[in-house]
């Protein structure tokens, strides 16, 4: 659809002359390092991590151990297998309880399936996200943040009476190392399935090679649709456990309507292709809601450094009041520091809504709105009083951050899901309590439901940015 009015090209963008980024006021220690060009990842004064620069322990070239400290079984070894791994037909998924521990769950089917990385001691499961690469998330947040629940239930007797154990791997924001860590943890870690932690384009790549080899994978919501390769929802193994960026778009678009009735607003979705039945969407709802008032949409590059301040002037010189922004959190920094006006940011969840991306982006990103399917840390403590003491004990006494929440989010829905897949569990089970229409309620994530779609997702959180403490707040939950 061609827009009525001016409209930021992409190759515009792409053709200015490269110019520096300047760190603005407000900044704290570590993020203008953490995501300035050729950054990676890791803010000065934190932690390494033994073996290669920017690796997590077990990441393809590290020394460090393969399973998260925390989260291991003494004395298992990789890949060990409670029986054979051939496939057969499992019966219907059992329940998955309620907010509380992973507890026994239904009978997950009998008979033979594939029980690749279940022992009779233990579950071992795989975690993939970006690190290092454009898109890094602070590393020492991620390794803190894996195997918190798994620590947690694992000390309530685990799941089913076995142990979960969890490994990670740096996929470097990149599609192509995303397949490559995924391969790794399907066929040399043999996990039993893997969870997609951040990136719509990593996460995309190992869904499809997961489904290739019959592995099951679940993350957060992401797009619908690739062109060339098809829906996700078409994968046999793959799920997502909120609502999808389409998902998300109308819920966006009531936003705008609320609160910027007759006031100009533009849409920015990076340019991968994976996003443009997002972007299409996106524009559509705001077209029919806003009207002429869509000032522009367009395409931003996926990763924006030297763009950014051309970006950052065409924005204020078009005289919108809010923004609808999809692309990574390390763009929307670098724009927001070199904006000279003020603009309202909303957008679809999850990643720009961590409090890393405040610190980085406020004062300019005050009062951005960003969906999310996890809390923020004002609410978690009265959602799951369990996260903070078990954050706590398993980092040596360490403040938990948003990271700790959405990864303790997914590894606590992960498990009921387990749980659900019975004693016998197998891939096969465990995919059959997803697809039996139970509903999952881990009272951290809105809750998810598989009976009618893969996209699982039935609501999202709303954050607001408060600019006065550097963080994002929960300002409504389960908004549907």
């Amino acid at each position: 659809m061609q827009m009525r009015k001016r409209s930021m090209r992409a190759a515009a963008v792409l053709s200015v002359l490269a110019l520096t980024l300047v760190a603005g006021c407000g900044q704290k220690p570590g993020v203008a390092q953490l995501y300035a060009p050729g950054a990676q990842g890791v803010a000065p004064g934190q932690p390494g991590v033994p073996g290669q620069p920017g690796t997590i322990p077990g990441a393809p070239g590290s020394t460090g151990q393969d399973t998260v400290p925390g989260a291991s079984v003494p004395g298992q070894q990789p890949g060990a297998t409670r029986s054979g791994g051939t496939a057969g037909t499992s019966g219907t998924g059992g329940t998955g309880g309620s907010g509380g521990t992973a507890g026994p769950g239904g009978d997950g089917g009998s008979g033979p399936g594939d029980t690749t990385g279940v022992t009779d001691k233990a579950i071992k499961i795989g975690i993939h996200a970006p690190v290092t690469g454009a898109a890094a998330f602070p590393q020492r947040s991620f390794e803190n943040a894996v195997g918190v629940y798994a620590s947690y239930i694992n000390s309530k007797g685990g799941i089913n009476g076995r142990k979960l154990e969890v490994l990670f791997r740096d996929d470097k924001f990149d599609p192509n190392h995303a397949r490559a860590v995924c391969k790794d943890l399907a066929q040399q870690q043999k996990v039993f399935m893997i969870i997609g932690g951040a990136g719509s384009d990593q996460i995309d790549s190992c869904a499809r090679y997961a489904n290739s080899v019959g592995v099951p994978y679940v993350s957060a919501g992401v797009h619908e649709t690739r062109p060339g390769l098809g829906p996700l929802s078409q994968l046999r193994t793959y799920y997502a456990a909120s609502l999808t960026y389409e998902q998300q778009a109308p819920l966006i678009t009531d936003l705008v309507a609320s609160q910027f009735d007759g006031e100009t607003v533009g849409l920015l979705v990076a340019s991968n292709d994976s996003l443009d039945s997002y972007f299409g969407t996106q524009q559509a709802s705001l077209e029919k809601a806003v009207g002429d008032n869509l000032e522009f949409a367009d395409r931003v590059p996926k990763n924006i450094q030297s763009e950014a301040p051309t970006i950052a002037a065409q924005i204020c010189n078009s005289g919108v009041s809010a923004v609808v922004w999809n692309a990574a959190p390390s763009g929307l920094i670098n724009v927001t520091k070199s904006m000279t006006c003020s603009v309202r940011f909303l957008g679809p969840g999850n990643t720009n809504g961590l409090n890393i991306v405040a610190q980085g982006g406020c004062p300019q990103l005050d009062d951005a709105q960003f969906f999310s399917s996890f809390p923020q840390l004002d609410k978690i403590n009265k959602m799951d009083p369990n996260f903070e003491p078990a954050y706590r004990k398993k980092n040596g006494g360490s403040n938990p951050d948003d990271i700790g929440i959405a990864i303790w989010g997914v590894e606590k829905l992960v498990s009921q899901i387990l749980a659900a897949g019975g004693k016998d569990l197998s891939r096969e089970s465990f995919m059959a309590a997803m697809d039996s229409g139970k509903t999952f309620d881990n009272g951290v994530y809105p809750q998810v439901n598989f009976g009618k779609s893969r996209f699982g997702g039935t609501a999202m959180h709303q954050l607001r940015a408060d600019c006065g403490s550097n963080r994002f707040l929960t300002e409504r939950l389960n908004v549907r």
